[in-house]
């Protein structure tokens, strides 16, 4: 007997199949198995932990619960439960209820097996489990630039502002992106770029923010903190060309955990 409940990405998955005896007799030919079938005829698997569609931190403990239930409902003690990955052969468990943290960055169907007494072998599977660090993902906010300065016994003072995107990889060690703003100086508009290339050591930031001024690039050191919840900051300050005094501040904001769009 062959049962499939429909599977697509994040959707469960359950599956009993009919076994025999090693010997290729079939276990109905014992007497001993009209008892394991009365009692484990019609059990069915399901995953309690992780759900479909979860979300693991990358390297952080998570928990792995599944049960079999009898056919009129009840829960049984049966703890044989294997699990498997569909990202990664070697990864497995063993037991109805574990604690790991060991599988790997990317989207996963997690499935869990039994093969219980009477034969009959039980899956259930859980797709779109989504496993990278609690940083990852992608960043929007805003840069702002303010400069002050002396050229030809002229001050000079100066600002703008502009859109900034980051992105944090899914092993939640690097943040790279970019800003732009326009810069009015001396009576010339510069369309300036900031390229962010930072390094994340448990939510403290550092790292460089390129300077682009059309005429040079200029490479300066920034710092800032980044947050479980999703919140970044930083800033920096630069000396340019010996007359002008620039200071950047940046924050922003993760929007989705989802890397598919910049990888």
């Amino acid at each position: 007997m062959l049962i499939f409940l429909a599977l697509l990405a994040c959707t469960d998955n359950a599956l009993i199949v009919d076994g025999e005896s090693s010997a290729g007799t079939s276990l109905d030919d014992t007497g001993d198995q009209a008892a394991l079938d009365a009692e484990w005829d019609g059990a069915r698997l399901v995953i309690e932990s992780p759900a479909s569609a979860a979300f693991l931190p990358y390297e952080e403990a998570a928990t792995f619960s599944a049960m079999v239930i009898a056919a009129d409902g009840t829960p049984t003690t049966f703890t044989d439960i294997t699990w498997s990955t569909d990202q990664d052969p070697e990864w497995a468990l063993g037991g109805a209820l574990v604690e790991d943290g060991s599988l790997p960055v990317g989207t996963h169907a997690i499935t869990a097996e039994a093969l219980l007494p009477n034969g009959d072998r039980l899956a259930y599977t859980v797709g779109g489990v989504l496993v990278q660090s609690i940083y990852a993902g992608v960043y929007v906010g805003d840069l702002a630039i303010t400069a002050s300065g002396d050229y030809n016994g002229q001050t000079l003072s100066l600002g703008c502002s502009g859109a900034l995107t980051l992105v944090v990889d899914a092993e939640g060690r690097t943040v790279e992106g970019d800003a732009g703003c326009l810069l009015s100086l001396l009576g010339y508009d510069i369309d300036t770029a900031y390229l962010f290339d930072l390094e994340n050591a448990d939510g403290d930031l550092t790292g460089t923010a390129s300077i682009d001024l059309q005429i040079y690039e200029l490479p300066v050191d920034t710092e800032g903190t980044l947050s479980e919840e999703g919140e970044l900051s930083g800033a920096f300050a630069a000396d340019v060309a010996g007359f002008l005094a620039m200071e950047g501040a940046y924050e922003a904001t993760r929007i989705t955990r989802d890397l598919s769009t910049v990888q």
